[in-house]
């Protein structure tokens, strides 16, 4: 009856506008170079004011129009597909992007703490953008150094 060309678009992911009581804001972006490439991962935070800590991708994203966004009943707990038990990982920033949820990246590659702005470019194998481990249409927490949101 008839037929079509596959196209392939290599995916690209922004997050949108930033919640929450802090003032802070800036871009995480991922993207991939080719699908099923590793996620480049670039970060510009700004005004922190030393009030970061972790880094994660949640498991839904934000409800618009929510009193609170960014609570666990709105957008639930880190996307962790593969129920990586969190106890075995190691400290933050030292082991491999295997060794935390597919959503830790603050796990993977270091913690916001004592920063006010923060910018960086991570390339994580681990952190898909397409198929059934994919981030994309989730959300992204900054949360307080003592992993409040």
């Amino acid at each position: 009856i008839s037929c079509a060309t596959f196209l392939v678009q290599v995916p690209t992911a922004r997050l949108g506008k930033w919640f929450g009581p802090v003032s802070s804001g800036g871009q995480v972006k991922f993207s991939q170079a080719v699908p099923q490439g590793p996620t480049e991962i670039t970060v510009s935070l700004k005004n922190l004011q030393s009030l970061a800590g972790g880094y994660h991708v949640h498991i839904l994203p934000i409800i618009v129009g929510s009193s609170d966004p960014c609570s666990d009943t709105d957008i639930l707990g880190h996307f962790n597909p593969l129920a990586w038990n969190t106890s075995s990982s190691p400290s933050p920033g030292v082991g491999t992007v295997d060794q935390y949820e597919i959503g830790d990246i603050s796990g993977k590659f270091g913690m916001l703490t004592g920063q006010n702005n923060f910018d960086a470019m991570y390339m994580d194998p681990n952190m898909p953008l397409t198929g059934p481990y994919s981030i994309m249409g989730r959300s992204v927490v900054v949360h307080y150094t003592d992993g409040s949101r």
